[in-house]
């Protein structure tokens, strides 16, 4: 019998504003603002909390539209650990783009221009699910 692998749980917020969505960038690579979920926290809860801390945006969030996996890389302090991630559709309410350490640039995007990052990610794959589905 195969030892059963253990995760953390994690969840991205696409936040759309009009007809735009934020994407986060990290030295030229895709992200969603978002993160692990600490134990005993809500889900919904965690990811607004993230999303404030990593953006300074208030949102609502919706519905989910996508999960998958993610193994963390060797530089990571988690490397070797696996993460299950669920994407969530939010909606903007408020505030400002204002970038944690975590990020070094920001943009929106809608279903025409979102291609501009086109790359192998897993990001870039939820993100073309975000606007193929909407």
């Amino acid at each position: 019998m195969e030892k059963d692998t253990m995760f953390y749980v994690g969840q991205k917020a696409y936040i759309r504003k009009g007809d735009e969505v934020l994407v986060l960038l990290k030295d030229n690579t895709l992200r969603a603002p978002g993160g692990k979920l600490r134990a005993g926290e809500d889900l919904i809860e965690s990811l607004k909390r993230e999303v404030r801390e990593e953006t300074g945006l208030e949102i609502t969030v919706g519905e989910s539209f996508a999960h998958w996996t993610y193994l963390y890389k060797d530089k990571h302090p988690l490397a070797g650990s696996h993460l299950f991630l669920i994407g969530y559709k939010c909606e903007y309410v408020s505030g400002e783009v204002v970038l944690n350490e975590e990020h070094d640039g920001y943009d929106w995007v809608n279903k025409d221009t979102y291609v501009k990052y086109k790359d192998n990610s897993e990001s870039y794959r939820i993100l073309e699910k975000y606007f193929l589905n909407n």
